[in-house]
């Protein structure tokens, strides 16, 4: 019986690199990355969050997308129709900050004119399409094996079905206009969701400080934002602190400022930090956020878009948030208003891409109501399989910490616009009908 001799095709004993790319164009040219669907086979489609592209690829994204491209090929070589989209997210603050950086640009000023922020645009996508198309390479030298979309998040299409949903979602009252407290990063210049936010942990001071009673004596209260005393509304304390029962009903005047405000009972306010009394002002976290709507009280805005202050009786006057701190505690320790400052281990809230400590200030945004429907979202949450399913919890714990209906409406540029215009006579909102990609700031209203 005759032995068959098999004859290698590449004779190297070395690997080429050369041979990649002739392995790739073969690959292409057979419709290797085409998604084949048969009718009589079963279907997985593995969909994952883009990757946003505003700097090169490292190594954990590779490893990331090595392993999608694992299950895919086995589920291939099961008998499955198998789907696996590569796309780009191409939208929003990273790489405006990239352009701003590389250019040395402000896209707040060169937005004023409409060639002003079509030139912004043009660096942005011209980043954005050299960064993907480098991905792209990597993972085709990889051997895997995705379908190359090339309609990203910036792609007309794209925003064209964005905007739609937009107006579809705002004539069914899921979206409203208010103008309302919203987490903002002053560098930015723009609102955040709490998703956007993540917390840097750092060493920082716990200023205590005396309050005088209206009818006599004082109090002591702790905080780490001294400079929001012209920010003040209230003190509270927990209605089980026992310490406090005797301020009930009372008012204290506000140190350097001299205004009375109220004490009030919360329960959200925890006895051991610090003296156990709160410092409630407009606003210095989410809590107090909260804490003034719950009880209705009327705020104090002195901090303005830029993270400088204004407290309205030139004491702290366009002073970014670091250096009004330092000078009120300063005029706090000269009048004997500051009793002591202890260290404490704490985690800042800061912007999730450029890194400046959040603030919460007043702006009009476009709202996405989100509170009214945890409940059901829980709902769903629970009726639906999960693997592995311990995954279910995290979803069911991100439901529960939204605290806020979502700020959809951004003050940044590389994104999709939001397709309403306002009347001039009556300061109504206009939604176009037509399902089109709309620009506001260079298009005539369409109607």
């Amino acid at each position: 019986m005759s032995t068959q001799i098999f004859k290698p095709k590449i004779m190297d004993t070395r690997w080429r690199n050369e041979y990649e790319n002739q392995l790739i164009k073969m690959w292409e040219e057979e419709g290797l990355f085409k998604f084949s669907y048969n009718p009589h086979n079963p279907t997985l489609i593995i969909d994952t969050p883009p990757p946003y592209i505003s700097g090169k690829p490292h190594v954990g994204q590779v490893a990331h997308y090595v392993q999608i491209d694992m299950i895919a090929r086995a589920y291939r070589m099961l008998g499955y129709n198998v789907l696996v989209p590569f796309y780009a997210d191409r939208n929003g603050l990273p790489v405006e900050i990239f352009v701003e950086r590389m250019y040395g640009i402000n896209p707040h000023e060169v937005a004023e004119t409409i060639d002003g922020r079509e030139k912004f645009l043009e660096l942005c996508k011209k980043h954005l399409d050299e960064v993907e198309k480098e991905f792209i390479n990597i993972w085709r030298r990889l051997g895997c094996i995705f379908e190359y979309w090339h309609e990203g998040t910036d792609s007309e299409e794209y925003r064209k079905i964005t905007q739609s949903t937009f107006i579809e979602m705002w004539k069914k009252g899921y979206i409203y206009e208010a103008e309302r407290p919203v987490i903002w990063c002053p560098r930015c210049k723009t609102s955040l969701a709490e998703a956007e936010i993540e917390y840097k942990n750092e060493m920082a001071e716990l200023y205590y400080i005396n309050f005088q009673l209206s009818d006599g004596g004082n109090l002591t209260i702790a905080t780490t934002r001294p400079e929001l005393l012209g920010a003040c509304l209230a003190i509270a304390y927990n209605p089980t602190d026992n310490r406090y029962k005797y301020l009930k009903n009372k008012k204290a005047i506000v140190p350097i400022y001299n205004y009375i405000i109220d004490i009030v009972e919360h329960k959200s306010v925890d006895p051991s930090f610090g003296t156990g009394l709160m410092m409630i002002c407009s606003y210095g976290d989410q809590s107090d956020v909260r804490i003034i709507r719950e009880l209705g009280l009327k705020p104090r805005l002195i901090i303005k878009e830029d993270g400088s202050l204004n407290d309205g009786v030139n004491i702290l006057v366009d002073l970014k948030v670091i250096e009004a701190r330092r000078y009120i505690v300063e005029i706090l320790k000269n009048k004997g208003f500051l009793v002591k400052i202890d260290k404490i281990d704490r985690n800042v809230p800061v912007c999730w891409r450029c890194g400046t400590p959040i603030e919460f200030i007043h702006t009009h945004e476009f709202f996405l109501k989100q509170l009214d429907y945890k409940d059901v979202l829980k709902e769903i949450t629970k009726n639906a399989k999960f693997l592995p399913e311990e995954h279910k919890k995290k979803l069911l714990d991100w439901i529960d910490s939204i605290t806020m209906d979502w700020p959809i409406s951004k003050t940044r540029y590389y994104a999709t616009e939001i397709p309403v215009w306002r009347c001039k006579s009556c300061g109504s909102i206009l939604v176009p009908n037509e399902k089109r990609y709309y620009r506001p700031w260079k298009e005539l209203p369409p109607w």
